[in-house]
């Protein structure tokens, strides 16, 4: 197997994967229920007409980005929880709070107009509150639900007051109940930073592994990240790029020891270490531009290519490591 092509095995496949939906489908707080084996991380349904080329002659499909797309909504989730926990090494969220609602028709509005005054509740009796959401929807399938898929936040909450569990919920729910009609409201305390993302992974990725839960049916613009505006210890982008390189570097460890290891499943660490080096400093030197291409209608992997579409060169896709497919252009017409 050459290099490209265990990267690519790596991109497909490699993370540890998400499980299904509790079993019902209803809201789960808390476990995985599903007993579903680890799904692959490759984009579902890639962009056709779009192809990105590197500098090295190689071709790769571009993610379609999307909720609905179980491998992108992991890579998403994955790249959420490692900000998290990047972010909590710096000032660790002291609590998780989960709101849910009860309409059957998503209602932004309300819902804005129910955090609002929930965090205002909570600066006037506890000082600095800063949150972090994340949405989600129920997947529907519950009995009561009649189909609907409901709309929930995971919220992370950095305060300088600790031990106040009961006091956020004394807070919460009536004003949560008064405004959304809705009293599922779930608070914990959370002991470490490693805990923050753990809470995100686990609800974001892991237990919701077909994407069920995803927020695919919100209204178009719905932000599904909502951070207040002192949240972030250090500005999102920076976040963002070291959660990237993270996950690329793991990727990368990952596909050279599947390349390694010998046929008892052992490898030389020192040898892995080296040749560890040696590729991403060519993964990272390497470039990228986005084409347009014309797509044959009788084979997914056939593509004629027709013209770059922007002029300056991309680093790694997505900051993923290597994409998910590279192989030269299989109509035979490569532009170089």
């Amino acid at each position: 197997m050459t290099l490209a092509g265990a990267c690519e095995r790596s991109e497909q496949g490699s993370a540890t994967a998400a499980f299904g939906v509790a079993e019902g489908g209803s809201l789960d707080f808390y476990t995985n229920k599903s007993g579903k084996a680890p799904k692959k991380l490759a984009c579902r349904k890639p962009r056709n007409g779009l192809r990105l080329r590197s500098s090295t002659g190689t071709w790769a499909r571009v993610r379609c980005g999307m909720n609905d797309c179980l491998g992108c909504y992991q890579l998403k989730c994955l790249e959420r929880a490692q900000m998290v926990y990047e972010d909590a090494l710096l000032e660790q969220p002291k609590y998780a709070i989960t709101l849910s609602t009860l309409a059957p028709k998503w209602d932004a509005q309300v819902y804005r107009e129910a955090k609002a005054q929930t965090l205002r509740a909570l600066r006037q009796e506890l000082g600095r509150v800063e949150m972090l959401e994340f949405m989600e929807q129920t997947t529907g399938k519950a009995p009561k639900s009649q189909g609907h898929r409901r709309g929930h936040g995971h919220n992370l909450v950095k305060s300088d007051a600790a031990g106040q569990v009961l006091t956020l919920e004394r807070l919460i729910v009536p004003i949560w109940k008064r405004i959304t009609g809705a009293w599922q409201i779930r608070v914990h305390e959370l002991a470490s930073a490693g805990g923050a993302a753990a809470y995100l992974t686990l609800n974001l990725a892991f237990e919701k592994g077909k994407a069920a839960q995803a927020p695919t049916e919100l209204p178009k613009g719905t932000r599904t990240l909502r951070p207040t505006r002192n949240y972030w210890s250090i500005p999102a982008p920076e976040l963002r790029a070291r959660a990237k390189d993270h996950h690329a570097r793991r990727r990368l460890r990952h596909a050279l020891t599947q390349l390694l290891e010998d046929e008892d499943g052992c490898i030389d660490g020192d040898l892995l270490d080296l040749v560890f080096e040696d590729a991403w400093k060519s993964q990272t030197d390497t470039t990228w531009e986005l084409w347009q291409v014309n797509e044959h209608p009788d084979a997914e992997v056939l593509f004629d290519p027709v013209k770059p579409l922007q002029l300056k060169p991309l680093t790694t896709p997505a900051g993923w490591g290597p994409p998910e497919v590279g192989c030269p252009a299989a109509s035979g017409r490569n532009p170089q």
